[in-house]
């Protein structure tokens, strides 16, 4: 049995951090230089009467955050408890969940994903309903066919290798598959999955000859004022769990976002959004009360947020 390292992330005092505002400069510079794109949404019927129509996106913007300055959690609008709903919705992913019920399991909020997964949804890819796919993130991660008619699980082999060799360049696993996440109906490779996987993209992990781990991350595609922010809150969460597991301090996180978005019906709230002052980040602790031997054996209840100061709570609409 390893010896875990309890602190992940040395944090700086308080008083010694800085604020932090590249989330609210990537609105700011996405409402001001984005173009005009129609999104798909616009012709959902789920979205008629909700006077969407266009979006405004940019080509390729990174996010960085140096670990002990804090935690990327939102501090622009307070996120309540969704940041951990999206922690328990990775822990899901890791484990291999697939279906709303399984996701509900680890703790991941119904509303994530109730309105993506509905029957009619389900049934354009020949899903049960309820089901995302075997496209989606949890089945990429835990169990990508193989020729040998077996399956391949990403997040075990990612656990020993960040063990037995953490040095090597090849700390690298993705939630994206292209046979059935793209799919092509000409190699009879249909696509298999509800929401193509959004974020995890490609996750790399970089450690050094002082055991201090960096991690990057590629997102594909990124509804900025309300999924991105979950998804640094989350993603940065797996960084504290390889850490934890492998023994390593966490020091840089690195998120890139070839195209990021805002949609119509968000941006009086984004205006308000950017209007705020910034302020420092919070501080995420990893303390499980029991052992722990796996990546899967974490829980959303192992974190705990201290410090977090956000401005006011903001509803923002989003795309179905």
């Amino acid at each position: 049995m390893n010896t875990f390292n309890k602190e992940p992330v040395l944090y700086r005092p308080v008083e010694h951090s800085s604020p932090d505002n590249q989330y609210e400069y990537l609105l700011h510079k996405i409402l001001v230089s984005g173009k005009k794109k129609t999104s798909y949404h616009a012709k959902n019927k789920e979205n008629e009467d909700s006077g969407h129509k266009y979006c405004l996106e940019i080509p390729g913007h990174m996010l960085q955050y140096y670990a002990p300055n804090g935690a990327p959690i939102s501090t622009v609008r307070d996120l309540g408890t969704m940041y951990k709903g999206a922690i328990g919705e990775v822990v899901g992913f890791l484990n291999g969940a697939h279906t709303l019920d399984q996701l509900k399991s680890f703790g991941c909020p119904n509303a994530f994903w109730k309105k993506w997964v509905t029957k009619d949804k389900c049934d354009v890819w020949g899903l049960e309903e309820g089901d995302l796919g075997p496209g989606s993130y949890g089945s990429v991660l835990t169990a990508i066919p193989m020729l040998s008619g077996k399956t391949f699980n990403q997040v075990r082999a990612l656990e020993r290798q960040m063990l037995n060799n953490p040095f090597n360049r090849t700390n690298l696993i993705t939630t994206w598959y292209t046979p059935l996440d793209m799919g092509d109906r000409e190699q009879n490779s249909p696509r298999k999955v509800v929401v193509a996987p959004c974020h995890g993209n490609i996750i790399q992990f970089d450690v050094m000859d002082d055991r201090s781990m960096n991690m990057t991350l590629y997102q594909r595609s990124a509804d900025t004022p309300i999924g991105l922010a979950l998804n640094l809150s989350q993603w940065f969460a797996v960084g504290m769990m390889v850490a934890y597991v492998a023994n390593l301090n966490f020091v840089w996180y690195t998120h890139f976002l070839p195209n990021a978005q805002i949609y119509d019906i968000q941006f009086d709230c984004v205006k308000n959004l950017i209007a705020r002052e910034a302020r420092t980040l919070p501080r995420l602790y990893l303390r499980p009360q029991r052992e722990i031997s796996s990546l899967t054996d974490f829980r959303k209840e192992d974190f705990e947020l201290e410090q977090y100061n956000p401005h006011p709570k903001m509803d923002i609409p989003s795309a179905i």
